[in-house]
């Protein structure tokens, strides 16, 4: 195996140790562990493209060419582009001392499935599997393939020379002659590609599984032979129609048995439209990110599978842990439809909440537990049928975003799932290209001071503070704008606690008056009121001056008990008696932007009373989850 572009990163971050061949345990599923990274978009930071027009930018210490994308597109973005590649190798190296064996990297493993990032993980996936044992399974997400045969990519946000951005793009057949470079990686690979390049890691068949399948074989179990599975798990043994247009794209699920009484069910939940021009003819296909809303319909014949997989896995004694890149119920805590008719239904990605109906669909085919990405959330849901089956959904965090975590599932003698979530706060090298986003914000400020960011990220002491200056920026720079309405933004953002709290003491009518006046007249008729405020006591702390609300609602939202945990208990307390006494007092009212605080305040209570998404038992069953704290 070739390790010389991986040994030197592990090298300098002082995760070098020696690699002695440690062969797969004998494990049973009442011993394994499985463990969970979603969302790593990875992206190679060491990437050569070969090419004059596009050779990177110089890193200030080093002096090697770095391969970055941009920090204002980073802080523009749901995820981080570059630092996630060192909280990958740190997530690895904590899973190797952990002695885990299996891990599922449930969608977008890399950032749009380009050639340089699937080649890495590969390189890096194979030198964890040879020299410690380890198996990788993986499931597509909506970044590998973004398009279902590949294409032409292109970019506009590389750091060039003096950290100016640089677009640079792919071309198809002969490298066209123009200003912007030509660079055959950033093409977009597609199924066949990735498969192929990837197939040792679930894709196909492996003589170490005990069974193996997907939605096109059979499940013999008992006349299992892995050169007959191997021979027809070709991706073009494995395609459907999309409905009746005669085009047809593959489907990548699989369920395997890598370990005796565990079946990991891994579903592709891709899918992709096709566009047709003026004359009929295909023209490309649409991107996939809405889920299982548009599998549900389009793919019958996976939830069919699933069905018989389900019945197969019960009658086998088997234990199923399904997962896919998409979630399979709710992953705001029952707030969606509440959030729909404050924010929009196209606001805060409620578009791919799965419906009722569709999560009612996977639960009757049989599924109990499923793990998913997609959302970088960390949450726990169940969905109750009207025939009363249970599906708990798992929103696995993102190693690019906040909170940045993974999780781990074992088994215990009871049959409960004991799932712990491992945050990854400290990172080496988290802060290595701080000194060359130092260069581009001198150049932003200089030429386009309307597209600057904070420079203050850059003194990020861990990468848990990287991650949290990462979505605060997000918030300021694209969330407010593209998510709140105007109104609800300004006093979430601009109302203290004290004021808040003022607020809920008054009628329907003096309420409204107090929102809609500008700080100076809200703090005349605080005055003017004087000590008019039954709800104070001693034991309530309020800031007089402090607005924390916008961030810690982001944080609740996006980290569950992740973000409460850092969250000082008296504003945790604040936030429950507010909720509680905006419902006592101001159940319902007759002005609109009173009314959207007020349904602000019931879902942030929602979120609050969430069901444990930190350490926490799960009965499948029985559809019941534990807390198991700290």
């Amino acid at each position: 195996m070739n390790y010389s572009k991986l040994i030197p990163v592990l090298l300098s971050a002082g995760m070098m140790y020696s690699w002695p061949q440690v062969p797969l345990l004998a494990q049973s599923g009442l011993e394994a562990k499985v463990a969970f990274l979603a969302d790593i978009h990875l992206h190679d930071v060491d990437a050569d493209f070969d090419s004059s027009g596009f050779q990177g930018v110089a890193h200030p210490v080093t002096g090697k060419m770095a391969t970055l994308k941009t920090m204002l597109s980073q802080m523009n973005s749901t995820r981080l582009f570059n630092e996630n590649y060192f909280a990958f190798l740190e997530a690895l190296e904590d899973l190797r001392k952990k002695e885990i064996k299996f891990v599922v990297l449930p969608g977008d493993f890399t950032d749009d499935g380009q050639p340089m990032n699937v080649k890495l993980l590969k390189t890096i996936l194979d030198q964890y599997a040879e020299d410690f044992g380890m198996r990788f399974f993986i499931t597509t997400g909506n970044h590998d393939p973004v398009t279902p045969f590949g294409g032409v990519g292109s970019k506009v946000d590389y750091i060039g020379a003096q950290g100016r951005p640089q677009t640079i793009a792919g071309f198809e057949g002969k490298n066209p002659l123009d200003s912007i470079p030509r660079i055959e990686q950033i093409n977009y690979w597609g199924y066949y590609e990735i498969c192929k390049e990837l197939g040792s890691f679930g894709f196909f068949p492996d003589q170490k599984d005990i069974f193996w399948s997907h939605p096109f074989l059979g499940l013999d179990y008992e006349g299992y032979e892995f050169e007959k599975a191997l021979a027809l798990s070709e991706i073009k043994n494995r395609l459907y129609e999309v409905g009746d247009s005669g085009y047809f794209l593959p489907d990548a699920s699989y369920v395997v048995e890598p370990v005796e009484g565990i079946w990991l069910l891994a579903i592709d939940g891709n899918v992709y439209s096709p566009r047709f021009g003026e004359d009929n003819e295909l023209k490309g296909w649409s991107g996939s990110s809405i889920g299982f809303n548009l599998a549900a319909q389009h793919k019958q014949h996976q939830l069919n599978w699933i069905k018989n997989v389900t019945a197969e896995a019960k009658k086998r004694g088997k234990t199923l842990l399904s997962f896919s890149h998409y979630p399979l119920a709710d992953f705001h805590d029952g707030t969606s439809e509440k959030m729909a008719s404050v924010f929009g239904i196209n606001k805060f990605q409620l578009v791919r909440v799965p419906t009722h109906q569709v999560s009612d669909q996977y639960a009757e085919a049989g599924i109990r537990v499923h793990l998913a990405g997609h959302m970088h959330l960390n949450d726990t849901g169940i969905h109750w049928t009207p025939t009363g089956k249970s599906l708990i959904n798992i929103q696995v965090p993102s190693l690019a975003a906040f909170p940045p975590a993974y999780k781990i599932i074992s088994q215990r003698p009871d049959h409960a799932l004991e799932i712990t979530t491992v945050p990854l706060y400290e990172v080496a090298r988290f802060d290595e290209f701080f000194g060359i986003y130092g260069m581009e914000h001198d150049y932003l400020s200089r030429l386009y001071p309307e597209k600057i960011w904070d420079k203050s990220i850059l003194s990020s002491k861990s990468y848990l503070g990287y991650t949290l200056g990462h979505l605060e920026q997000l918030i300021q720079l694209r969330f407010l704008s593209s998510d709140w309405p105007m109104d609800l933004a300004s006093l979430v953002e601009g109302l203290s606690e004290e004021e808040i709290l003022f607020w809920v003491q008054l009628n329907d009518l003096e309420g409204n008056t107090f929102l809609v006046a500008d700080a100076l007249g809200r703090r005349k008729v605080m005055a003017k009121r004087g000590g008019d405020n039954s709800f104070r006591n001693d034991s309530l702390q309020v800031d007089k001056d402090g607005n924390n609300l916008m961030m810690d609602f982001y944080l609740i939202k996006n980290g569950g008990h992740l973000g409460k945990d850092l969250i000082p208990l008296h504003r945790l307390k604040f936030y429950h008696i507010l909720t509680e006494l905006t419902f006592k007092t101001k159940a319902e009212s007759n002005f609109a932007v009173q009314n959207q605080l007020i349904d602000f305040f019931w879902i942030l209570g929602k979120m609050m009373n969430s069901y444990p998404s930190d350490h926490f038992l799960i009965y499948p069953e029985e559809g019941k989850v534990l807390d198991l704290g700290k």
